[in-house]
């Protein structure tokens, strides 16, 4: 790789040692995908901050860039437990102190603290900036419905880009490769629900390329649900929809041609769901947008928690904070909000044996976790554990 002045300098530790390390990190990415260059970035989203997920090794690692600051503006990931509510989350008072030096030295090296899966919410992104994104349904959200550039990155390449303001000059960074390598039809019209199965559907069937769907409607929630399930089925980082993303007038030169119909969907909701009540709801897989928020509230706003069942929503501590009369009146339902975290990398699915989920990506992490899961469209799985008062 073409390496700059500054560049070199940080390559030689001139710069320090965290620049060093970054600068090292990638570089040999760039090497393992044949880079020629680096790209400067505006901003960066790092995944991997929940103890959970990254545990002691993790920390280990993030110690090295303690005494050096970010170059961009960049954000993190949810953490294991709800700040204001950590002792819901867990008892135990080693994970609650590790998971909080996590944040401190994210804290110390100067990120937002925005502990969201959802930074696109927080930041303003334009089309065709550059970015270092990891956490997988931000990336395709990204892409594809904001036109703006990342790989897919990890939570450690995403901070290595965050030190030294640059990542390596490859695959989506660039004109070819971010051309479509599939073709979706869609043989029926989609409701909102059939976004988070069809995505679990390409992710299965595509697994490592770019879709260019026909067929979609232009409903950012629904297409957020999209790109979330579509990235953890399969390695699948952006997807073009035929007339609303950016991109879609020049991505469309897929040979490979796929027809889904719903019979397609029934199948592949069938193999992650389980026909059994669950004990609780958990909403908000990535966190829940202001639109969500607001139809979950118009939906519970005559309606009570049943005896023995919990609801629990998942949104940013940002949209939290702005929204809070909304908020209130969703929690007089008995549901219960929180920030910070998620189902998927805090403890508090594990104590529950069946869930009832409307997120694809959610429904295929926790399943893995040998948790069963009732997958099913919002109002449905609402409806299981509410009852109209």
């Amino acid at each position: 790789m073409y390496l700059d002045n500054e560049e070199e300098r940080m390559l030689n530790g001139e710069e320090g040692e965290a620049k060093k390390i970054a600068m090292e990190i990638i570089l040999r990415l760039g090497d393992f995908y044949g880079a020629e260059k680096t790209v400067k970035i505006n901003n960066a989203h790092i995944s991997g901050i929940s103890y959970k997920n990254i545990g002691d090794a993790g920390i280990d690692f993030l110690e090295k860039f303690v005494n050096e600051k970010v170059a961009v503006k960049t954000t993190i990931n949810p953490i294991g437990f709800d700040l204001d509510f950590p002792e819901f989350f867990t008892d135990d008072d080693d994970f609650l102190k590790k998971q909080m030096k996590i944040v401190d030295i994210f804290h110390r090296i100067g990120v937002i603290p925005s502990l969201t899966c959802t930074p696109y919410y927080i930041v303003d992104i334009k089309s065709g900036e550059h970015i270092s994104w990891a956490e997988s349904s931000a990336i395709v959200y990204a892409n594809s419905i904001i036109g703006a550039r990342t790989n897919r990155e990890s939570g450690i390449s995403a901070l290595a880009s965050a030190i030294i303001g640059r990542s390596a000059y490859y695959g989506l960074h660039t004109d070819e490769g971010r051309k479509a390598t599939h073709k979706v039809i869609l043989d029926f019209s989609p409701e909102f629900f059939d976004y988070a199965v069809l995505g679990l559907f390409i992710g299965l069937n595509i697994r490592n390329g770019i879709p260019y769907i026909v067929g979609l409607k232009n409903d950012l929630d629904a297409l957020k649900s999209l790109g979330a399930a579509m990235n953890s089925t399969g390695s699948i980082p952006m997807f073009h929809a035929e007339g609303i993303t950016p991109e879609w007038k020049i991505a469309d030169n897929a040979e490979e041609i796929i027809h889904v119909d719903k019979d397609d969907l029934r199948a592949t909701k069938e193999k992650f769901s389980v026909d059994i009540e669950p004990e609780s709801v958990m909403i908000g897989c990535p966190h829940l947008s202001e639109g969500e928020l607001y139809a979950i509230e118009a939906y519970l706003r005559n309606r009570k928690l049943r005896e023995g069942k919990n609801l629990f929503l998942f949104t940013s501590r940002h949209l939290k904070n702005k929204l809070m009369n909304v908020v209130s009146k969703i929690e007089k339902s008995g549901a219960k909000v929180f920030s910070d975290t998620c189902m998927v990398v805090s403890p508090i699915s594990n104590r529950y044996k069946i869930l009832g989920l409307s997120s694809g990506k959610a429904t295929y992490y926790i399943g893995r976790e040998k948790i069963k899961v009732f997958f099913s469209d919002m109002e449905t799985v609402l409806g299981m554990v509410t009852y109209e008062s």
